[in-house]
């Protein structure tokens, strides 16, 4: 087997596949990706306790050279916004866990993702956007210096569900941007990490799978493929990569989302602050 065909595999954009469908995760891994066919495993979370506490899916995850994680913190766990999403301050903690699992720091990237601004129901404005500095810290404080962000989309459909909610997305300047835009990257300075934006105009870009990085942190230094990936937003910068999720309802419930979330039968969870 050539190095050059070795895949890196994405689990998932589409979907929580560590936190809501870890059996299903594993199953496919068994099945699909056979590790001596596999570069690296790039997992994406809100909620990767099961990389710790799952027996199968760490068992599973251990017969692969590389795993590097996207891990979105926000802010909103736990409050109605992602009610099925744990508080911020349990997945922080897992922090330290993760970075041991993952064996270095460097294979962690931290997401700030999205920032929103919205009007409540009892008329409060409310933004995550001061959570940035919490989380900023404590990546840091793993030696986890990248921080990706960026701001919510307004979608309709994401407009119509919020509104069904009495929430309202609320614009968002050029000006008011570029001065949050600033604001993050003068803290960012001062804490020691850097930002970058996920398909955010006039940010550094992202390259949330960048097969250059993968081939120098992966242990035996094999090469990944370098090519663009495919069927991507115009600003993105990844790399190609197999995704190996579904889209289905997702049991986060992040009412912002513009894929396909379970949505609360009624307001479950308290209201962020």
């Amino acid at each position: 087997m050539e190095s050059t065909q070795l895949k890196v595999i994405s689990a998932s954009r589409r979907i929580e596949m560590v936190g809501f469908f870890p059996d299903q995760l594993v199953e496919t891994l068994e099945k699909k990706c056979p590790p001596e066919k596999v570069h690296t495993i790039v997992l994406w979370s809100k909620s990767p306790a099961n990389l710790i506490e799952n027996k199968s899916l760490r068992k599973t995850l251990e017969r692969y050279d590389q795993i590097f994680l996207h891990f979105t913190i926000t802010g909103m766990g736990g409050t109605f916004l992602e009610s099925g999403i744990p508080y911020s301050e349990q997945t922080i903690s897992l922090l330290p866990h993760i970075v041991k699992f993952l064996k270095d720091p460097r294979r962690l990237r931290v997401r700030f993702d999205p920032i929103v601004h919205l009007r409540l129901p009892y008329g409060k404005y409310y933004t995550n956007l001061r959570h940035f500095v919490r989380v900023a810290e404590a990546a840091k404080n793993v030696n986890a210096r990248n921080i990706i962000i960026s701001w919510m989309d307004p979608y309709p459909k994401v407009v119509r569900r919020l509104k069904k909610y009495k929430i309202e997305v609320l614009p968002v300047s050029e000006e008011q941007w570029q001065n949050e835009a600033d604001w993050i990257f003068r803290e960012a300075k001062k804490i020691g990490v850097t930002v970058s934006g996920c398909c955010v105009p006039q940010l550094p870009v992202s390259r949330c799978i960048d097969g250059k990085l993968l081939a120098e942190l992966h242990p035996k230094h094999l090469p990944a493929s370098q090519k663009k990936a495919r069927g991507q937003r115009p600003r993105c910068g990844c790399t190609e990569s197999w995704d190996i999720g579904w889209y289905s309802p997702c049991p986060g419930k992040c009412l912002y989302c513009y894929a396909n979330p379970v949505e609360p039968p009624r307001l479950i969870g308290e209201w962020p602050s």
